[in-house]
């Protein structure tokens, strides 16, 4: 067992050396096939085994017939006629003896020539040695002199002749019994040793074929250690080493998805945030709305009163003072917008950084998927999806970029004509306590003040409806991001999914 151990680890060294191996690596077998033509070749070998083994089992098997038909029943005719033959023998002195059973001696005696002649042609029928051959030419001419000179000694008993009968045996019969029986008993004992011959033959040839066995099967299990060794380097160490790479791009896939997964949720948040700073900057562009109708109608109640005459100066003053403020209010408002739009213009900014690192994060997952072969199929459907959800997004960031700067330009507009209608009320101001002659120019400046208040809630308006445009995009991105998550769940599945074929693969191999 050693020994083989040894010859197996030795052979294995050097698998690369063989020329199986060397044969299986010029024509680029496949798996199915470097497998077929392993076991292939080793099944052809236990055939030819088999076919071996079978074909000398065949073979000892008509050496034992042969053996069975010549020797067994060639040693039961002989026994069998030499029976006869004494019981033939036999007859004699049963002639002189029993008077009273001659007739039944004579009648037994045809019967007892046929035993013996039909057991001699039984074992002439089978296959003889010259040897036998010749020992059996030998039994048949005593048994012919022997059968041909007791006719006459029957009769002479008969006619009473006893003297003439007894040497009459004494000279025919009984030597040729005795020398019947002699060559029987060579026969017998030739016919004995050849049957050992032929039983040693078989033995032999018995050995023979368990040694022949056994070398058949000590190089079926060298071969089947070789083909072993064969597939195990040139099959099976391929198929670990491609499961462990699945398996390591797995992980590299599963860490990319779950970093992935972390940006698209802080793009959430950052969207949710800035959707609840555009809702606020609505609501506060709303008020700035409310606030320039109310600033109108102040300037329409001013312009009555200071036609009213003097006594509605202090009136108009107070009111300019309000509109004053109220105008500074704007202006704050205004500043807090155009601060806002700063961040909104930041946040798409940070949106179409976003997209673009999806979109590089896609296009690695789907090199990973073209990698990965027909098992990153299903990953290639969701990077192509990610991609293009990565596109709407950075399509969207831009669109926010664009409407942004429509705000800036509309809010440069509002900060100028909020500033216009600071200094009016300034000029009202001074006007209303210099001189109550200056009347007319306070209405005149207090028109121009309703009519920029009117220009304002236009403005306020624009502003709203553009507030709002952005707020439908930052939505679009918030269902984007949404969708992206989603992906990204069905990516993890996936992924989840070939860590687990990879394992069990690697419990395979």
């Amino acid at each position: 067992m050693r020994k083989f151990l040894y010859i197996q680890q030795r052979y294995e060294s050097r698998w690369y050396e063989t020329p199986y191996f060397k044969l299986a690596t010029k024509m680029n077998l496949g798996i199915r096939a470097k497998l077929l033509a392993s076991f292939g070749g080793l099944t052809a070998l236990l055939a030819v085994v088999g076919f071996v083994g079978w074909y000398n089992t065949v073979e000892l098997g008509k050496d034992a017939k042969k053996l069975y038909t010549n020797q067994v029943k060639g040693t039961v005719a002989l026994a069998n006629a030499e029976s006869a033959l004494w019981k033939l023998r036999y007859g004699f002195p049963q002639f002189i003896v029993l008077p009273e059973n001659r007739s039944d001696i004579l009648k037994e005696q045809p019967k007892l020539y046929k035993i013996i002649d039909d057991n001699l042609r039984e074992y002439a029928a089978g296959e003889i040695t010259p040897e036998e051959q010749a020992a059996f030419e030998k039994v048949q001419d005593a048994y012919r002199r022997y059968i041909a000179a007791r006719p006459r000694w029957f009769e002479l008993e008969q006619a009473g002749k006893i003297k003439e009968a007894a040497e009459y045996r004494a000279a025919t019969t009984t030597p040729f019994g005795a020398a019947t029986i002699q060559a029987f008993s060579q026969l017998i004992e030739l016919q004995r040793k050849v049957g050992e011959e032929k039983n040693h033959q078989i033995e032999t040839k018995i050995e023979r074929l368990s040694i022949l066995l056994l070398c058949t099967l000590i190089l079926s299990l060298f071969s089947a250690a070789v083909l072993t060794a064969i597939v195990s380097r040139d099959i099976v160490n391929p198929i670990v080493q491609s499961v462990k790479k699945i398996a390591s791009s797995s992980r590299q896939i599963t860490g990319a998805v779950a970093q992935q997964e972390s940006t698209i949720s802080q793009q959430a948040n950052v969207v949710n945030q800035t959707t609840a700073t555009m809702n606020e900057l609505s609501v506060a562009s709303s008020m700035s709305a409310k606030q320039a109708e109310a600033s109108a109608v102040s300037a329409h109640q001013a312009l009555t009163l200071a036609e009213s005459g003097n006594q509605s100066v202090e009136n108009t003053m107070q009111g300019i003072v309000t509109l004053q403020e109220k105008v500074g209010a704007i202006a704050k408002q205004i500043n807090d917008l155009n601060e806002n739009a700063v961040k909104i213009s930041g946040i798409s900014e940070l949106v179409a950084d976003l997209a673009n690192q999806t979109n590089m994060l896609a296009l690695n997952a789907a090199v990973e998927a073209v990698r990965a072969g027909e098992n990153g199929n299903g990953f290639a459907v969701v990077a192509t999806e990610i991609r293009r959800l990565a596109d709407r997004s950075k399509q969207s960031a831009e669109n926010i970029n664009d409407l942004v700067k429509e705000i800036k330009v509309a809010i440069g507009k509002t900060a100028m004509v909020t500033d216009e209608g600071s200094q009016t009320a300034a000029q009202a101001i001074k006007q209303a306590e210099g001189t109550k002659k200056n009347f007319a120019g306070v209405a005149e400046s207090i028109d121009k003040v309703f009519l920029n208040n009117q220009q304002i809630a236009m403005n306020a308006n624009q502003q709203a409806i553009a507030i709002q445009e952005v707020l439908e995009a930052m939505n679009n991105v918030n269902l984007g991001a949404t969708e992206t998550a989603t992906n990204l769940d069905l990516v993890k599945l996936s992924t989840d999914q070939l860590n687990q074929t990879a394992a069990e693969l690697k419990k395979l191999s």
